[in-house]
């Protein structure tokens, strides 16, 4: 049966295993003949639904049925809902298309595809990571895990060539995200007296809006202008197809350019045919400041990390193969940089963390005497263990009174601390006779202790910083019993592991316990979670 994992990516999606040696392997695409598979869906009528090339071919001709980069969309609070033939999608819906897909094109081949690992960027927050894990569900998996991109293509050169005490930095520009992360191998003795290689993460930056996309954009609209300009034209005169045509197009000559000097498009524009001319320079000149954003970050997170010296630096992600971005690393750290197998790194890293977290459970069963275990033991072994040790992608804390009876999230624990990582403090009850409280949890980008929330105590929206990104995740509802005195403490604890949150309230007078996974979809109801209801305070002041 064995283990998958799988990249999903904004523009390709790619599957690998593990062969018998413990090696890492990309299962093709055979129907398209390559190693990944578009992230397009085209809906062609209601019984057929095309993911693939073939879905991307169709954006020429029928634009208006096909969806791309679906990545940019799950879990954010904007995303669209697509509706064809009478039936609604929303993004995770059109992720799942694309992970069934890539499932039964690995079946086709004999392959089982249940137990598997889905990569993400490093810095998706909680509802992305919940529906990037559901889509999985969707599409018949058992996820067990999602990792992020970064540590999965540092796994996989960890996996290939580990080497001990060495400080790596992945450099990786995908089609439709980036991140930059800063990660430490060393090696250790574990508990049974086993060397164990071991994976840290230092500290990660990126934009997950931010990737080839936008590159792509820019030829977008240097090509159309040149073809209004050339047949008299506005852009808002050229017909939704000719803009197809153009964006289509543009992906083949911006990958022309990076082995090519020059390159045309060629568009027909009101039945003439227009033929534009692209060099790299110009190419360069026009998304420039896209690149120096991106080594911002990389100068962000080494300052982060606090300017550790970096022995080795992978480029990951399809974009990384512009000349333009190799150059501007390289620039920066003269003669230790790698080509990490862009396109397939990622997801052959998280081949290798599924087959870990198997094997680990596994182990466990053996230990305690399990007989079905022991029988399956010669499959354990395959990799040298590997201890992953991940960071919090997000700041989270429950929203609260403060000493100036504001309501404010508390942060509890704070973004880019080691994960498992737990925290407890005390609020308590502002009032006599309170029949309960509903405690809401909230995740955000601040390194702040105190942060202004998306919304006032009623659940009514309120302006807070868009850098912070702040969500309400959900809530945690307590009973109260009758009589609960003004004052009365309540400890609150909030636990991050495996990109998963827990939150858990104990009744200090009566030792009653509450707890919550938090789970996208439940728990939260904002229009009624504040029906005599009240927050609980900071302190046990007036």
């Amino acid at each position: 049966m064995g283990t998958f994992g799988i990249d999903l990516g904004t523009t390709y999606c790619c599957i690998s295993t593990l062969d018998r040696n413990g090696n890492p392997e990309i299962i093709k695409n055979q129907a398209d003949n390559t190693d990944t598979l578009a992230s397009v869906v085209f809906f062609e009528n209601e019984n057929n639904i095309v993911v693939g090339e073939a879905a991307k071919e169709r954006m020429e001709t029928d634009g208006d049925r096909v969806v791309d980069c679906i990545k940019r969309q799950i879990g954010k609070p904007d995303a669209k809902t697509y509706t064809y033939f009478g039936k609604s999608y929303n993004p995770t819906d059109i992720s799942s298309l694309i992970l069934k897909r890539i499932k039964q094109m690995a079946e086709e081949q004999g392959y089982s595809v249940e137990d598997v690992v889905i990569t993400c960027p490093a810095y998706f927050g909680f509802e992305e990571l919940e529906e990037t894990r559901k889509a999985g569900m969707l599409a018949g998996m058992n996820v067990l895990s999602v990792i992020a991109e970064p540590t999965a293509a540092a796994l996989s050169y960890c996996a290939r060539q580990f080497q001990e005490e060495r400080t790596v930095m992945v450099y990786d520009l995908g089609g439709g995200t980036f991140d930059v992360t800063i990660l430490k191998m060393s090696t250790d003795t574990n508990a049974e007296g086993r060397e164990v290689q071991k994976v840290k993460v230092l500290t990660t930056g990126g934009d997950d809006l931010l990737g080839g996309k936008d590159w792509d954009d820019r030829l977008v609209e240097y090509v159309t202008n040149a073809c209004c300009s050339e047949n008299g034209i506005s852009p808002e005169e050229m017909d939704s197809e000719t803009h197809q045509v153009i964006r289509s197009r543009v992906e083949a000559a911006k990958k022309k350019l990076t082995n090519l000097e020059e390159t045309s498009v060629k568009v027909n524009v009101n039945n003439s045919m227009t033929k534009v001319r692209i060099t790299r320079e110009e190419f360069e000149n026009l998304t420039a400041d896209l690149v120096q954003k991106t080594m911002s970050y990389v100068e962000k997170t080494l300052q982060d990390a606090g300017n550790v010296q970096i022995d080795t630096v992978l480029l990951v992600g399809g974009s990384s193969f512009m000349p333009m971005i190799r150059n501007a690393v390289e620039q920066r750290f003269p003669g230790i940089v790698q080509f990490e197998d862009p396109n397939h790194a990622v997801a052959k890293g998280a081949a290798v963390y599924s087959t870990i977290l198997v094997e680990a459970v596994r182990a466990e069963a053996v230990s305690s005497g399990d007989p079905a275990a022991e029988d399956s033991a010669g499959a354990m072994s395959v990799l040298n263990p590997i201890e992953v040790v991940d960071r919090t992608p997000r700041s989270f804390g429950p929203g609260v009174l403060d000493e100036n009876n504001e309501y404010i999230i508390d942060n509890l624990i704070k973004i880019n601390e080691e994960m498992p990582v737990e925290e407890t403090r005390s609020y308590y009850a502002p009032k006599d006779n309170m029949a309960s409280v509903d405690l809401r949890a909230f995740e955000n980008m601040s390194c702040s202790d105190r942060v202004t929330p998306c919304m006032d105590m009623e659940g009514n929206e309120q302006y807070c910083d868009p850098a912070d990104k702040v969500k309400c995740i959900g809530t945690l509802h307590i009973d109260l019993p009758a009589g609960t005195k003004k004052g009365t403490e309540f400890k609150v604890t909030f636990r991050v592991e495996n990109r998963e949150i827990y939150i858990e309230a104990i009744n200090v007078s009566t030792g009653e316990p509450f707890s919550t996974k938090i789970q996208i979809g439940a728990d939260v109801d904002v229009e009624n979670s504040v029906v005599n209801q009240v927050a609980i305070r900071a302190d046990t002041e007036e």
